[in-house]
């Protein structure tokens, strides 16, 4: 079963860090608006999972859907080593965005639990290392842990969230995916709401209300957030740019604009960006 497009499926990462916790304490009751990833790498640690209380050992993996409560305490006397990853922009076929297909969060995926364990500690030496485009292949392999997790959910039948979205709800996750895959391939060009309304044969009224319903932010300031994390990359790497050709080589040909919307989502203005 294919649970995705290729071509669109494009998942944010959030976060992505592996801490050791070797003093007792934790977290309390928590959940989340994003998918949320755990893999105990070493050690254990005691969390509230599927309204219970129970010791996570070395090699079990924990996936905490949106809204799933969860909370983690680190004992007296033990230690735990994790690796945490907070994903979202995810859109299966038939299922909510930022939704995989499990019943349990502690999953139970046979071989593939193996597979993503390998994966994580690749990914926690990525990290370490931070040696040249660490993001990029960082990314990839949280790729392939997502799709290793998709295969093993099909092991466990009674565990296996079938797809549930009506047909007019998977119209609507292939309308969000479809503008942002355009968004992501053609932020530099010059867009509007109307135009991207037009193409997908839809009004611009509702275009918004579905976009906004699954991204949490309109078509426009999703087109924003791209062109300025974009902006902020460039800047980290392109020492010898100046800010006007970073702000033309995002889209935008008005430096001052860009500059205001820059410091507005990142705090700084984008001289102000430090070189890698």
């Amino acid at each position: 079963m294919s649970y995705a497009d290729a071509k669109t499926f494009n998942p944010e990462i959030l976060y992505a860090y592996d801490p050791w916790n070797k003093v007792a304490g934790g977290y309390n009751l928590h959940s989340h608006d994003f998918l949320e990833i755990s893999i105990m790498l070493e050690g254990q640690a005691h969390y509230f999972i599927d309204e219970h209380w129970v010791d996570v050992q070395a090699g079990q993996i924990m996936l905490f859907n949106p809204g799933v409560q969860h909370a983690e305490q680190q004992r007296p006397d033990t230690y735990s080593h994790q690796l945490h990853l907070g994903i979202k922009n995810i859109s299966l076929h038939g299922l909510p965005r930022n939704f995989l297909p499990t019943k349990k969060s502690q999953l139970e995926i046979g071989e593939y639990q193996y597979k993503i364990i390998d994966k994580a500690w690749q990914l926690v030496g990525e990290i370490d290392q931070q040696d040249a485009d660490y993001q990029l292949i960082s990314k990839g392999i949280i790729i392939e842990i997502l799709v290793y997790i998709l295969r093993g959910l099909t092991i466990r039948e009674e565990n296996y969230i079938k797809p549930f979205l009506s047909k007019t709800e998977k119209k609507q996750n292939h309308l969000v995916d479809s503008v942002i895959y355009f968004l992501e391939n053609h932020y530099t060009e010059d867009i509007t709401l109307e135009q991207l309304a037009r193409d997908n044969y839809v009004s611009p009224a509702y275009l918004s209300r579905i976009f906004k319903e699954a991204t949490d932010m309109s078509p426009i300031n999703y087109l924003i957030q791209i062109r300025l994390k974009n902006a902020h990359a460039l800047l980290k790497n392109e020492t010898d740019t100046t800010v006007k050709e970073i702000a033309s080589a995002v889209g935008y040909e008005d430096a001052y604009h860009f500059s205001k919307l820059f410091k507005k989502y990142y705090g700084v203005s984008p001289s102000q960006v430090e070189d890698k």
